[in-house]
């Protein structure tokens, strides 16, 4: 007599839309906060009696905040869970937006932006995670896509929000504004969002180990070469954030409520390079589309050099070279993160931290240099972007010929 068919095995459930929701709108909260309120830079200097250069560090502050937290999440999640560190860093989140919003003088601006940062980059670093721990290796692609997309999407939607709160309101209700998404994200995780680590799952706080593995990842020169070239490719994209507030409005005279337009349209170019990474990666190699990618981007710091020069071209002589600058900058991180991962399987999320850490490190010292050599022209911004795209170039080329990793 035939052996009974077993029953087939479980099957995981399928992601709910209203948790993929829930994380695709966490992961908003950081490119929300560094970008809404780039339209109303000029005005916060104004108001606030500031110079421009200060008010650009606000930007600064908020990349160190992101940095600094993306090393330290991780760990502490995974001996607390997700969900009190998430529902804790948007409370922080929220509080610190309504500082911004009543700051009385820039440096009580800065502050607040320092405590934004820190709240919102526990969202955004651990919505990842909790897709991870939830779904099974196919839901959790199908969410960390989502995310993706998410991300591409905010920078461009983001300025043209501000613009048009500018329109009614003033520069503070952009602050309240990101408050108001901090209390609906927070009711929603409190609300929505389950604990995806359970307590037999979790580990002690290993902050120790997880330095020791940023050593090893730092000393080692593949793994350099793709931290120095995707970090410093990352950084002219921050360079270029804190400087066209003030190139495109001030100098140039774009209305507030376009500038979201001409941010826009970098961000449909990411988008465009980040699918032809998507199609032809397999069939070049990482390391190959990487170095182009990379040059395509010099390509575009030289032009953008020789216009901050010359003023040849005007506001388009900025803003087409800019098109090949910042379009490469999602593939390249994308790249240069696969390339680390794959070099330290075991400590993969380490390696994903510490590229994250420095991307955001070197794009607050970028945007901070952006802001010491302001001078009410494009060239601090053309100067600073250019030479970031020259050192990712050197890094990349470099590196590599000290190296005989390939793919």
């Amino acid at each position: 007599m035939p052996s009974p068919t077993p029953p087939p095995a479980p099957q995981p459930p399928a992601p709910r839309r209203s948790l993929i929701l829930l994380l695709g709108s966490l992961v908003m909260v950081g490119p929300l906060a560094i970008d809404m309120y780039l339209p109303s830079l000029p005005d916060i200097a104004a108001d606030l009696a500031a110079h421009p250069g200060d008010v650009q560090q606000t930007i600064t502050v908020f990349l160190l905040g992101f940095a600094a937290g993306m090393l330290v999440y991780g760990p502490v999640s995974d001996r607390f869970g997700r969900r009190p560190i998430i529902a804790g860093g948007l409370g922080l989140f929220l509080v610190a937006s309504i500082l911004c919003a009543v700051a009385e003088g820039i440096g009580a601006l800065t502050a607040a932006r320092v405590l934004q940062a820190i709240g919102g980059g526990a969202a955004s670093a651990l919505a990842r995670a909790v897709a991870k721990d939830l779904f099974s290796t196919e839901g959790a692609a199908r969410v960390l896509s989502l995310m993706a997309m998410v991300m591409a999407v905010a920078p461009l939607v983001a300025p043209t929000i501000g613009g048009q709160i500018l329109l009614v309101a003033d520069w503070r209700a952009i602050f309240l504004t990101l408050a108001a998404f901090g209390a609906a994200g927070l009711l929603a995780t409190l609300t929505l969002l389950p604990e995806s680590l359970p307590p037999s799952a979790r580990v002690g706080i290993r902050l120790l180990g997880a330095f020791a593995a940023y050593g090893r990842i730092l000393v080692d020169r593949r793994a350099q070469a793709d931290l120095v070239s995707g970090s410093f490719n990352s950084a002219a994209m921050f360079a270029y954030i804190a400087g066209t507030p003030f190139v495109y409005i001030e100098y140039f005279g774009v209305p507030a409520q376009w500038y979201g337009t001409l941010f826009g349209a970098n961000v449909v170019a990411l988008v465009i390079a980040s699918g032809l990474n998507a199609r032809y990666v397999a069939r070049f190699g990482v390391r190959r589309t990487t170095r182009l990618a990379i040059a395509v981007g010099a390509v575009g710091g030289a032009a953008l050099l020789a216009a901050g020069l010359t003023g040849f071209g005007g506001l388009w002589g900025i803003a087409v070279p800019l098109l090949l600058v910042i379009g490469v900058t999602a593939p390249v991180a994308a790249n240069c993160t696969a390339r680390l991962m794959g070099l330290f399987p075991a400590s993969a999320g380490a390696a994903s931290a510490l590229f994250g850490a420095t991307r955001f490190g070197l794009g607050a010292a970028a945007s901070a240099l952006v802001g010491v050599l302001h001078d009410a022209t494009p060239l601090a911004m053309c100067l600073v972007v250019a030479g970031c795209c020259f050192l990712a170039f050197a890094g990349r080329f470099g590196l590599d010929r000290l190296t005989a990793s390939g793919d």
